[in-house]
Parts: C-alpha cells; sequence; structure tokens
C-alpha cells in the first residue's frame, strides 16, 4: 500500500527505530514543485524533544536533525531516558529551510530502572547500524514591526478620501 507514514518506535531507554513511508504521489508532488530530483531536495529526519504539554513543535527544548538514511527505517541512538519526542520528516529548500513533510506519533523513552537488568533477548548496540542526529540551532530574529498591517500585506493608509467614500481597506 502506497501511503504516507512516519512512526517512531522504542528499543530501549536511549534508542528508537523510526520506519517511514512516502507515498510516491507525495514524493512526485514535491519533485514537481522543486523541479529537481528527490536527493537534492535533502530529505531530513528532524527530532523534536519537549517536557511541556500540550505538545507545539515552536516551544520544544531542543531540535536535532539527520538526513535522511537510504530505505525507508533505521535505529536512532542519543535520546534521553524518561523524555518525550516526535519526529517530522521533511526537505530542505535552497534558501536553507526545512519544510516538514510528515509528522510522527509521539513517545515517551522508559526510564532507566537501575535495580533492573535489561532483559537478555534485547538486541546490543553492536549488533544495530544506529545514526546519531545532530543538534540544530537556530538564531531567532524578531520580526519587524510595521505600523500599517493587513492579513495580505504592508500598506500606507490613504489618508485622502474618507471611510464612506472608499470601500475596504484601513483609514486610520
Amino acid at each position: 500500500m502506497d501511503r504516507d507514514t512516519l512512526h517512531l518506535l522504542i528499543q530501549s531507554p536511549t534508542v528508537l527505530l523510526a520506519y517511514w513511508q512516502l507515498s510516491g504521489r507525495k514524493k512526485n508532488m514535491v519533485q514537481e514543485h522543486f523541479d529537481t530530483d528527490w536527493q537534492a531536495l535533502q530529505p531530513t529526519l528532524r527530532f523534536y524533544h519537549v517536557t511541556d504539554l500540550p505538545i507545539d513543535s515552536h516551544q520544544t527544548d531542543s531540535i536535532s536533525e539527520l538526513h535522511l538514511p537510504q530505505g525507508e527505517s533505521c535505529f536512532l541512538s542519543g535520546f534521553h531516558p524518561g523524555q518525550t519526542y516526535f519526529a517530522d520528516l521533511g526537505i530542505v529548500n535552497e534558501q536553507g529551510q526545512f519544510l516538514p513533510l510528515l509528522r510522527s506519533n509521539t513517545i515517551q523513552t522508559p526510564p532507566i530502572d537501575t535495580n533492573q537488568d535489561f532483559p537478555s533477548h534485547q538486541l546490543t548496540n553492536d549488533q544495530l547500524v544506529t545514526y546519531r542526529p545532530i543538534a540544530v540551532s537556530f538564531q531567532l530574529m524578531t520580526p519587524e514591526a510595521y505600523e500599517h498591517f493587513s492579513a495580505y500585506s504592508v500598506y500606507s493608509p490613504k489618508t485622502a478620501y474618507s471611510a464612506d467614500t472608499e470601500s475596504g481597506g484601513d483609514t486610520d
């Protein structure tokens, strides 16, 4: 079945399994829109670590990312026990902006119980090919303040006409 999926599963308190499938329709639409090959769009997994609920990607504690590995799944290490995470699969445009295409489920890694050994059937890190997302930092920018603003554009009000003779717009 060709459908859009991004899912996180817990393998251990510090290791996750991510699997994804991007439908051919969505992938073709994105390639056609940007008029470039899929790999040139830098497909990327971005992980969000959050502590406050409800979850909002604009109020995450940290963000890390990984260029999308080959295939449709991978193990990921470097997560913190007892924490909440979710992920986006997206592309990076020519301006370096991340554009999300899919959002995963939200998971909470289990805390490490120091009184209990891990089950012997659990895979060890030596048996896994794991990827480690790299932390991403952003420069916060203050938006420019405009005295006159409409939902569509910045404008200068017309003062030559009264509000009674002009249709639409503000006339401060």
